[in-house]
């Protein structure tokens, strides 16, 4: 596939999951769901989990918070390289301006970083749960219009990286 059909096939594809409120999937779900994945929800939530689990190191919030810290580093190292803009649009003020650039998804990359550690950490059901959680905060953002979906696809790649990452490193050296 050449460069120019891959741009095509992101255009309409990103038009077509664009029409998703218009189809009547309320734009207010779509909203909760886009900023479920925000950090201002899930660094208070991680440091929840770690207090839940009496700040112990054998939290399973200890995993996650590096997995979130390295999702987060690597997807702005390659976001400030790529500098792709953002959709146009009107919702996600605050993400265009403290963070013009769309690709890859930050949100993707850390949503699917952070389910691959629960599913690393034996929590079937969870990490399931958080996969599918993670595919809706993907869609929500490009039907929002913060992102196209080859930002999410790449999200996704680069948070399944992070994830293996960690994962393997919970095998070979973090502790329990």
């Amino acid at each position: 596939m050449s460069l120019d059909a891959l741009r095509r096939l992101d255009a309409r594809s990103t038009a077509w999951l664009q029409t998703l409120p218009s189809r009547g999937v309320p734009r207010a779900a779509l909203s909760i769901v886009a900023h479920s994945g925000d950090s201002l929800v899930l660094i208070p939530a991680l440091a929840l989990l770690w207090w839940l689990g009496r700040f112990s190191r054998s939290s399973i919030a200890v995993p996650l918070g590096i997995g979130y810290i390295f999702s987060v580093l690597v997807t702005s190292i390659v976001k400030y390289a790529v500098r792709r803009r953002r959709p146009e649009g009107e919702w996600g003020a605050l993400y265009r301006k403290t963070d013009p650039h769309s690709f890859p998804s930050g949100h993707a990359s850390r949503t699917v970083t952070l389910s691959l550690i629960v599913l690393a950490r034996d929590l079937t059901l969870a990490g399931v749960v958080l996969l599918a959680w993670s595919v809706l905060v993907g869609v929500s953002r490009i039907a929002l219009g913060v992102h196209y979906l080859l930002d999410v696809l790449a999200g996704y790649l680069l948070g399944l990286a992070v994830g293996i990452a960690v994962w393997l490193w919970m095998l070979h050296g973090l502790p329990w």
